[in-house]
């Protein structure tokens, strides 16, 4: 007999053997080899392990499969093969991703248009090396990116679109919701910017007769205080005046609108409550004898400051002033409150912390050496600002906790955002600073050489300067 016959009849009595004999035959067989055998039939039967069960499964199934793997693994398995890609890059899987870590707030940031890109610390790509391939899902490129804002923020990286330009004289007032910014300058126009596309949308140039003074916006609505002494609110969408606010007997400094109601300060040292559906004149509140320079509020309550070196809290519901705050020696530059306490900067270099219950003075933050003209605080820390070029960091308790020096010349706005802290002011320079080891993390020189305004969110920042003509530079860090 020769040996295919004999092979052909091994391999006959060996499929009439049940599933058990066959294993202990093969098993036998297997024992009988040689490493150098066993290595060349390795070999052979390799291509028929490595079957690849995603092509031979449902798409639909495939991705249900992959939806039960962690990010780490998800990403291994996207660079098997095109298929296994294209299957892992599945768009309700890296979403529930982004909602887990809260990230799909990012998913309309992720539609705006792209800028150049500027870094003054390297020309790395945002992605850090992670190239989006075309079969890469929308929601996995947020993922990406959302996971790597904070090292853009802290290594400089980001991008700069062209500066917004249309105003002819100085930019005074500026606010932001994310989408849209309107700016208001001494030319007397209020401009809308949209932030997607880097383009002014509307000119409200009618009619305000004088210098905008203050604007906010307060979705749909924007409302504007005027050196003519007339608050006025707009429809954003259309530029429509609704109406017009008037009492005021000289020009309108300060307001804060909350959609109800608008609480505006004026040069002529009253601070007035109006109904925004209305136009309705609520309360006008008397009490400061000089300029004031600044109007906060918080719920029920709006607290001014001024040159005449007091602090007031009033109530916005009965129109009476709660609270008369003083030692200060200087006028009182910036306030931030809210329902426990009361904190104050001022000309006379301090900064004091105050209860909103009773008035009584708890701290005295002693260490600037020039008009504290900037401050902002959290649940952990008090940043503040100064003339002496330095932004300091304090606890509750009133104790320094860090000296932060970066800047030349009078620090004038910060954005106390978590851990990160930005301060902007004179000589071209923004500073990124970590609040808990008061540290520097990057230094971005692409605002103008005077900064006055500032606003700020987890992926943008925006700035004013009061140079002529009036610009707008956004500095995307998406």
């Amino acid at each position: 007999m020769s040996f295919e016959e004999k092979a052909k009849h091994f391999v006959n009595t060996f499929q009439e053997f049940t599933r058990e004999q066959q294993n202990e035959v093969l098993k036998q067989i297997l024992l009988k080899c040689q490493p150098l055998q066993l290595r060349s039939l390795y070999s052979e039967l390799k291509p028929l392990l490595a079957v690849d069960f995603v092509a031979s499964l449902p798409k639909e199934l495939a991705e249900r499969i992959f939806s039960y793997l962690p990010v780490k693994s998800l990403c291994r398995v996207a660079q098997c093969n095109r298929l296994w890609r294209e299957r892992s890059n599945h768009n309700a899987i890296w979403y529930r991703f982004c909602v887990q870590h809260g990230w799909n707030r990012f998913g309309e940031d992720l539609l705006q248009a792209p800028h150049t890109q500027t870094s003054q610390v390297s020309n790395t790509p945002f992605t850090e090396g992670i190239s989006l391939k075309p079969a890469t899902c929308r929601w996995k490129s947020i993922y990406i990116r959302a996971l790597l804002l904070d090292k853009n923020w802290a290594q400089g990286r980001y991008t700069v679109a062209p500066l917004l330009r249309g105003h002819r004289e100085p930019i005074t007032c500026m606010d932001c919701n994310g989408s849209t910014i309107v700016s208001g300058s001494s030319d007397n126009t209020v401009r809308v910017w949209d932030v997607k596309t880097n383009a002014c949308v509307l000119v409200l140039d009618s009619p305000h007769s004088d210098s905008v003074r203050c604007v906010q916006l307060k979705e749909s609505l924007c409302a504007t205080g005027c050196a003519d002494g007339v608050i006025r609110l707009f429809e954003v969408k259309s530029g429509r005046c609704l109406r017009s606010f008037h009492g005021h007997t000289g020009g309108v400094e300060h307001l804060s609108f909350d959609g109800g109601t608008i609480i505006s300060a004026s040069t002529d040292l009253t601070v007035r409550v109006w109904n925004a559906d209305t136009g309705q004149l609520i309360h006008t509140m008397t009490g400061h004898s000089d300029e004031i320079q600044v109007l906060v509020a918080h719920d029920d309550h709006v607290i001014t400051t001024s040159w005449d070196e007091t602090i007031r809290m009033w109530s916005v519901k009965s129109g009476t002033c709660l609270l008369t705050l003083r030692g200060h020696t200087e006028a009182v530059y910036c306030c931030e409150f809210n329902d426990k306490k009361i904190i104050s900067g001022g000309g006379d270099g301090l900064i004091k912390i105050w209860d909103s219950y009773t008035g009584d003075n708890t701290f005295s933050l002693v260490g600037h050496t020039g008009e504290v003209y900037c401050l902002q605080f959290n649940d952990d820390v008090i940043a503040s600002g100064s003339a002496d070029s330095t932004v300091r960091l304090w606890s509750h308790q009133g104790v320094l906790l860090h000296t932060l020096e970066e800047h030349i010349g009078v620090v004038r706005c910060l954005c106390l955002s978590g851990n990160r802290l930005i301060s902007g002011g004179d000589r071209k320079r923004i500073a990124v600073w970590d609040v808990k080891e008061g540290k520097l993390l990057s230094v971005i020189y692409r605002n103008p050489t005077l900064l006055h305004l500032m606003w700020a969110d987890e992926t943008k920042l925006i700035t004013a300067s009061p140079e002529t003509p009036g610009t707008i530079t956004m500095i995307n860090f998406w």
